[in-house]
């Protein structure tokens, strides 16, 4: 055991939920450095975003959750206390390891009025190979909407 690496462990989960999909993805593919020892792993990228389409799109996750919340499908009321004294812990391997992934939060854009944005609106590096960002640090941008 490797108990230098625990000083990182910090890092490592700030790094792994600062990559953490958006609810608009359902999966997130990301670059991961890992230790020859297997001891600890990063994640390896920073997620960049273009400010006013970062707010369109949890802007539409606003307006979707309310509705979701409103129509109950899938939210429930908690029991409490959640969790029973004589209930074992959950495994990882047996409970969450084979379940996939839930159906990405993503709101019905209209063709006609949303034409503009609909090929990339929900893009996890939108418009990163066009004329209207820099490149991939999305340092300069320009949408001409």
């Amino acid at each position: 055991v490797y108990l230098g690496s625990l000083k990182y462990v910090p890092h490592a989960i700030y790094k792994l939920l600062e990559n953490m999909p958006m609810p608009w993805e359902q999966v997130r593919n990301v670059k991961a450095v890992y230790h020859i020892t297997g001891a600890i792993t990063f994640v390896n990228e920073v997620p960049w975003v273009i400010e006013p389409l970062f707010l369109a799109q949890w802007g539409t996750m606003w307006i979707m959750m309310r509705r979701e919340k409103r129509d109950r499908r899938h939210f429930k009321r908690m029991r409490f206390p959640p969790f029973d004294d004589e209930e074992p812990p959950l495994d990882y391997g047996d409970n969450v390891y084979d379940v996939e992934p839930l159906e990405a939060i993503q709101m019905d854009l209209d063709p006609d009025e949303d034409e503009a944005v609909m090929a990339w609106f929900y893009d996890h590096k939108a418009l990163e190979d066009t004329d209207q960002v820099n490149g991939p640090t999305y340092k300069k941008w320009r949408l001409t909407l």
